[in-house]
């Protein structure tokens, strides 16, 4: 098939349509993911409640509770503290500095992130401490601590912590919304899960623009063969 004005038309008529398209839909999308991150944003933002109107110290993790902002009051366990390994913030290698905070008037703690550093080194906490933070679900990502003797971990498993320490601990942590002195805040390990139809129709509209780029591709292609066809019908022998 020789190109022609009207073949280079459709063609360029094609490439434009499925362009637009593509890019509407992947614009959708961002949006999708945009009003999914936003809601998520807005769920560690509640007003916060006592940690043991959340949870008590022997439940289960609440699973719609992660992230949420909660109040804790008590002592410091100086001697349980730890670091935990490969905290990426910001593009950079570093530790989170933990340390458990035994609750006023229990005999329970809870593990409390107090911030980022680049180095597992820093003063330890001591006496009282009123703070708030994001209620957190212990991690277990199957991760081998090389050197258990020491006071660096590759994860925040509560029953790697509970060895450090002669109290009964929450099955969960909280990440201190302002950090120790000498540390950075540390980013939170697990966001709050968002609606399943949270943005729904943003993520519809990206599959629908994506299915018109497509059906404008194959009515190029049909039209195409068409002419191809209609071509060696015109130049056979008759």
């Amino acid at each position: 098939m020789s190109s022609t004005p009207r073949t280079v038309a459709a063609t360029a008529l094609a490439l434009v349509l499925v362009g637009i398209a593509g890019w509407l839909g992947w614009w959708q999308l961002g949006a999708w993911q945009a009003r999914r991150d936003a809601e998520a944003r807005d769920l560690t933002e509640l007003t916060p409640v006592a940690i043991d109107e959340v949870m008590g110290s022997d439940d289960p993790f609440p699973g719609n509770e992660v992230g949420r902002p909660v109040d804790v009051a008590g002592s410091w366990l100086p001697e349980g503290s730890f670091w935990v390994s490969d905290r990426v913030q910001d593009g950079r290698d570093g530790y989170w500095a933990v340390t458990p905070l035994e609750l006023s008037g229990t005999d329970t703690a809870v593990l409390v992130v107090r911030g980022w550093s680049d180095a597992p080194d820093g003063e330890l906490p001591d006496g009282s401490a009123e703070l708030t933070g994001w209620l957190q679900p212990a991690e277990g990502t199957g991760a081998v601590d090389d050197d258990p003797d020491d006071d660096v971990v590759p994860q925040l498993r509560i029953a790697d912590a509970v060895q450090r320490v002669d109290a009964d601990l929450y099955g969960a942590y909280v990440v201190a919304q302002e950090p120790a002195p000498g540390l950075e805040a540390a980013s939170l390990g697990s966001l709050p899960e968002v609606g399943s139809f949270t943005a729904l129709k943003n993520l519809l509209y990206a599959v629908e623009w994506w299915v018109f780029g497509g059906f404008a591709a194959f009515i190029w292609w049909r039209w195409v063969r068409d002419l191809r066809a209609a071509d060696r019908v015109t130049d056979s022998p008759a």
